[in-house]
């Protein structure tokens, strides 16, 4: 399953048209300013992409706040468009990462899917650096489907 899995990082780079070794090599991209990681987690018979990128760490008077948030979005997935948000045990950086079989996924799938990841993920950026407090206080877990 790696030779599939480094066939799709391949042609996905060239798809979008990045430099195939250059993401070979550092299993990373830029997508709006977001550095989003890329990884093989499996063995010869399957296997799945991982896909994650770090969001920020919330001020400390808002810890609580945030996870609370965060909770009610990965509940069933509804605020993170299939995504999970969690936090790094030694820094405190929240982190949204998901994952796809790897036999499930095509070059030009990988770019729609890490296309709506980002959105997700500049969203809950925002919720962690308090710059969408305001809407996220106010949102229902009914409200978190927009963001599937």
């Amino acid at each position: 399953m790696i030779q599939t899995y480094d066939a799709l990082i391949n042609a996905f780079a060239l798809h979008v048209g990045m430099d195939a070794a250059a993401l070979a090599a550092t299993q990373e991209i830029v997508i709006e300013g977001l550095s989003v990681g890329l990884l093989y987690e499996g063995d010869a018979s399957m296997g799945d992409i991982v896909y994650f990128t770090q969001l920020g760490t919330p001020a400390p008077q808002r810890v609580a706040s945030v996870y609370k948030t965060m909770l009610e979005a990965n509940n069933l997935w509804v605020g993170t468009g299939g995504c999970t948000l969690g936090i790094q045990p030694d820094t405190g950086v929240v982190v949204l990462c998901g994952r796809i079989d790897v036999v499930d996924v095509s070059a030009e799938s990988l770019a729609l899917l890490l296309d709506a990841f980002t959105d997700t993920a500049l969203f809950w950026q925002k919720v962690v650096a308090d710059t969408a407090a305001d809407t996220a206080a106010s949102m229902s877990p009914a409200d978190y489907l927009l963001l599937g």
